[in-house]
């Protein structure tokens, strides 16, 4: 392997690997501090493909190399159309970071109570109903990555959306009532995310001769 294809070779490993392990070690910090942390699923989402897009653009990259554009114009054109059809709804959707389904489920009680509305489980465990107002919403968690995914059901008419907000900002104010000890799963994905980034950097500094000769010669050309 020559100058160049090394050089080359450290800069894919940096861009695949070091989104994804800049994610993990932020991810592991979030679920570390002392409280939950609310964000929209749509931003979410976006996010997290952003962080996977440059694995989903290196086999795009050998594609055409080899020759073959109109297959990556297709796949491509298929990926964005799964980005589409996956994307949460506007102001439908969050995701609470820190926050186990029982500690998240307890905390939208309070948040009901302080407005003086009744939390009422339906008879499938995942979805409550808020009474008088009568707004609903699903449950769903992924205990690896210490997240719940609060979905609210029904049709967003005026009404429904000014309860909403009053709701999110009743369960923001008691999350910051909140006081976690520091939890395994936060520790877990911060040393993932170290592991993951210190594979690139050990990448970049084994190559620097490398790297430092192919700019040399770009500024020289």
């Amino acid at each position: 392997m020559n100058t160049t294809d090394q050089a080359v070779f450290v800069l894919r490993v940096l861009l695949a690997v070091g989104p994804l392990a800049v994610y993990f070690l932020g991810l592991g910090l979030v679920n570390s501090q002392a409280r939950p942390c609310m964000i929209n699923a749509r931003a979410d989402f976006t996010l997290l493909v952003i962080v996977f897009l440059p694995v989903i653009l290196f086999p795009a990259f050998v594609l055409i190399e080899h020759g073959w554009p109109g297959v990556v114009g297709g796949v491509l054109a298929g990926v964005l159309a799964l980005f589409f059809g996956l994307l949460p709804k506007r102001e439908q959707s969050w995701v609470v970071y820190n926050c186990s389904p029982a500690q998240c489920r307890r905390l939208l009680g309070q948040a009901a109570r302080e407005l003086g509305w009744r939390m009422k489980a339906d008879d499938e465990a995942d979805n409550v109903h808020l009474h008088p107002v009568g707004l609903r919403l699903a449950f769903s968690s992924l205990p690896w990555l210490r997240s719940v995914t609060l979905r609210i059901d029904g049709k967003a008419t005026p009404e429904a959306v000014a309860h909403q907000q009053r709701l999110l900002a009743s369960l923001r104010t008691e999350m910051r009532r909140e006081a976690l000890l520091p939890s395994a799963t936060g520790a877990s994905l911060v040393l993932i995310g170290v592991g993951l980034l210190g594979l690139p950097m050990w990448y970049l500094f084994h190559h620097m001769n490398a790297i430092v000769e192919v700019v040399r010669r770009i500024l020289s050309a």
